[in-house]
Order: C-alpha cells, then sequence, then structure tokens
C-alpha cells in the first residue's frame, strides 16, 4: 500500500511538473512572439529612414546582402509591406542587382 501512495504521488509530482514545463515553454513563446513584434516594427521604421548613402555604406560593409535582406522580408512581409516597399526603392538606386534578386524572390514586392 504505501509503495502504491509513493507510486501515486511521485506520479502527481511528474504530472505537476510537466504542466509548469508546458506552461513555462507557452510564456516563453508568448514572451519571444512579443519580442520579434518588436524587432520587425523597429526594423520597418529603420528601412523607412534608410537613404541611398546608408545603403551604399551598408552594402559596402558587408551589413546587407541578399541573405539578410531575404531574411528580414520573410519577417517583415505582409505586414510591413509599405516599409519593405520604400526600402527597395533606395536599394534599387544602391545596387540594382540585388534589388531585382529579392524581388525575383519576394514576387509580391513586383509593381
Amino acid at each position: 500500500m504505501e509503495g502504491c501512495g509513493k507510486r501515486a504521488g511521485d506520479s502527481s509530482k511528474e504530472s505537476e511538473q510537466e504542466e509548469t514545463g508546458t506552461a513555462d515553454i507557452n510564456d516563453e513563446d508568448f514572451h519571444l512572439k512579443i519580442l520579434k513584434d518588436i524587432c520587425c516594427e523597429l526594423l520597418s521604421n529603420m528601412l523607412q529612414e534608410l537613404t541611398k548613402e546608408n545603403t551604399l555604406e551598408g552594402l559596402h560593409q558587408g551589413h546587407l546582402n541578399e541573405q539578410t535582406c531575404s531574411c528580414a522580408f520573410q519577417n517583415l512581409l505582409p505586414l510591413y509591406f509599405a516599409s519593405v516597399e520604400s526600402f527597395l526603392e533606395v536599394l534599387r538606386e544602391a545596387d540594382q542587382t540585388l534589388a531585382d534578386n529579392l524581388e525575383k524572390r519576394f514576387p509580391s514586392l513586383k509593381v
């Protein structure tokens, strides 16, 4: 009998830990979603403020390339379409080839 009680007690403790772990994961997912949303909003604002000179400097220093732009676009589209479109216009002035490649990857951006 004592063994059954211990097993039942152990089982309930494991269930509580599993439930708490699931709750922690859900809280973490929720907080990560909030953080992603904030970062996307910040990035969209920054993209709208970039000038041709800033963009050329970013390209020259290697901070802007097809991979980083694609990653940003994947996270920003379609919610921040206007910001991406604005950036793409500036990018077209700085690097026509890169802008064309990004338009091919993201057909929704084609005018």
